[in-house]
């Protein structure tokens, strides 16, 4: 059963959504076909933050302290916002040719996105420095969905299989 009504904003699809707690809020990132991003207030399902950008995959983690989103989209560029301010952290990584999936994990102790491609890759990219080169999967068909799972392995969701990677 829908609580209250639809959250209403997006001109098309919604093909990805996160949830995470700002300063007590719980919000809703979610992005679309229509080409934006936008958080909710899950509190009063009003958007208090939102940005233009292909969006396709979308996590949420924690950055120093601070809860932020991890964005992909077709335009191959992972990206950081800052959820209580909505601004961009740091420049986007780029290097994907379409980010179609996006999961956030703990590793060693830094935090890292984990973003699969249309081409078939997943990129691990340490979130403190942006580096891409943490580590790098290929699968045959094109990524649809990551799960990096506690105990260090990835599940990929590539065409109609499921991959299951260990990180070496």
């Amino acid at each position: 059963q829908p609580i209250g009504e639809p959250l209403a904003g997006h001109t098309d699809w919604v093909t990805a959504v996160a949830c995470t707690d700002v300063d007590g809020t719980p919000v809703a990132v979610t992005g679309g076909y229509d080409d934006m991003v936008r958080v909710w207030d899950l509190a009063t399902g009003q958007p208090f933050a939102g940005h233009t950008g292909s969006v396709a995959a979308v996590a949420c983690t924690v950055l120093d302290g601070r809860p932020v989103a991890v964005t992909g989209g077709h335009d191959g560029r992972v990206r950081v916002w800052d959820l209580a301010s909505g601004q961009p952290i740091g420049e986007p990584l780029a290097g994907h040719t379409g980010v179609t999936a996006m999961a956030c994990t703990d590793l060693n102790g830094t935090p890292v996105a984990v973003a699969g491609d249309q081409d078939g890759t997943v990129q691990v990219w340490d979130l403190v420095t942006g580096d891409g080169t943490v580590h790098a999967l290929h699968a045959a068909l094109s990524v649809h969905t990551v799960v990096w799972t506690a105990d260090d392995l990835v599940l990929v969701g590539a065409g109609s299989q499921l991959v299951l990677y260990q990180r070496r």
